[in-house]
C-alpha cells in the first residue's frame, strides 16, 4: 500500500506525517514553525523530520505533500506573505524535490483540510462541504460538486478575512480592518477584548490576557468576559451567515484548538444568532482531531487530482 509524506506547516507549529492510502496516519512528528531570518529553514525542517519518519521505518514514499498556513503561490511553489509568519515568502516546493526527487504538493491547509474531512471525516457522503478552522488565525476550504474551490492561485475560501464588525475597527494581521480573523482568531480575540473594553470604558481584570483566560471566564459567569463573549458570538455569527450565503452548503465542520476547547461560547453560541436567509446547514466539529490537513494533503497526493 502507498504512503505519503506530508506537512502541515502553521503560523505557530508544523507537523510532519506518514500517511497511508487507506488513510492511516502511521506516524507524527510536530515542532514549533521556524520563525528566524532564514525562511529556507520551513522547508529544510519539513524535509529532515519526513527523512527521519521514513528512514526509520523504512518507508519508501510514493510523494510528498505540503498544506500551509497562508496564501500560496502554486505557481511558484512558496507561500505568499502570510499574515502569521514572520518572512515574506516562502520556498517550499523545489526544496522538497531537490531533496526526495519527488513530486510536491502544495495546498493551503484549509482546502487541504475540507478535503480531509471529505476524505476521512464528517465531510463523507456530501458533495457540498465547507470546513473551517478557528485557531491562530481563521481559515476555511470549500468542496463543491466533487471538487475543492481552489481559485485562480489556489487562495480561494480565505473566509478569516470576510468583514464582520465596522463598530470598533479591529485591525486584522493583514493590515485591513474589521475581519472575522482579526476580531475572532486565537490571536485576535485578546486585542478584540481590549478595543472592545476602551470603546465601552471598561477597565479589565489583569487575569483576562490570553484567549484562554478571556473564554474561561466567560463560561465560568464573569461579568465582563460574558459581555464580551456576546459581542464575539455575534462576530462569528456574521461569519457562518456569509459563509452560508457565499457558498450553500450541506455541512459546516469546525476546527481548532479554540472551537473544540470552547464549543459553547465560540460555536453553539454562534448558532444561535445565525441569519436564516438560506437553510441552515448541518454544523458540527471536526472528528480528525486536527488531522484533517495531513489526511486532505495525503488524499491529494494520491490522487494527484488537486
Amino acid at each position: 500500500m502507498r504512503v505519503a509524506g506530508v506537512a502541515d506547516i502553521g503560523g505557530t507549529n508544523t507537523r510532519v506525517a506518514l500517511v497511508r492510502e487507506d488513510g492511516m496516519i502511521l506516524s507524527v512528528e510536530r515542532f514549533k514553525t521556524p520563525a528566524g531570518t532564514d525562511p529556507g529553514e520551513v522547508a529544510a525542517r519539513v524535509g529532515a523530520s519526513l527523512s527521519d519518519l521514513a528512514g526509520g521505518s523504512g518507508t519508501d514514499l510514493c510523494g510528498i505533500g505540503v498544506s500551509v498556513a497562508g496564501p500560496v503561490d502554486l505557481k511558484t511553489g512558496c507561500i505568499s506573505n502570510p499574515p502569521n509568519m514572520p518572512f515574506d515568502q516562502v520556498s517550499v516546493v523545489t526544496p522538497l524535490i531537490e531533496l526526495f526527487g519527488l513530486p510536491v504538493t502544495l495546498m493551503n491547509d484549509c482546502r487541504a483540510a475540507v478535503l480531509g474531512e471529505v476524505f476521512a471525516g464528517a465531510g463523507r457522503g456530501y458533495r457540498h462541504v465547507v470546513y473551517i478552522t478557528i485557531s491562530t488565525g481563521i481559515g476555511g476550504g470549500v468542496f463543491t460538486d466533487g471538487k475543492v474551490l481552489l481559485g485562480r492561485g489556489g487562495n480561494a475560501g480565505e473566509i478569516g478575512h470576510f468583514t464582520v464588525e465596522s463598530a470598533y475597527s479591529q485591525p486584522c494581521s493583514c493590515g485591513c480592518f474589521g475581519h472575522w480573523e482579526g476580531c475572532a482568531s486565537g490571536r485576535g480575540i485578546p486585542s478584540f477584548f481590549r478595543t472592545w473594553c476602551r470603546v465601552h470604558g471598561h477597565t479589565p481584570h489583569k487575569s483576562l490576557t490570553t484567549v484562554e483566560e478571556i473564554l474561561n471566564a466567560a463560561s465560568q459567569g464573569e461579568q465582563l468576559a460574558l459581555e464580551f463573549s456576546g459581542v464575539l458570538a455575534m462576530v462569528n455569527s456574521r461569519g457562518l451567515s456569509t459563509v452560508i450565503v457565499a457558498y450553500d452548503p450541506e455541512i459546516i465542520i469546525l476546527d481548532g484548538p479554540i472551537v473544540t476547547a470552547h464549543r459553547e461560547t465560540i460555536v453553539d453560541s454562534a448558532v444561535r444568532c445565525l441569519d436564516t436567509y438560506l437553510e441552515t446547514p448541518v454544523i458540527v466539529v471536526s472528528p480528525l482531531g486536527g488531522n484533517a490537513p495531513l489526511l486532505g494533503v495525503a488524499a491529494a497526493v494520491f490522487s494527484r487530482e488537486v
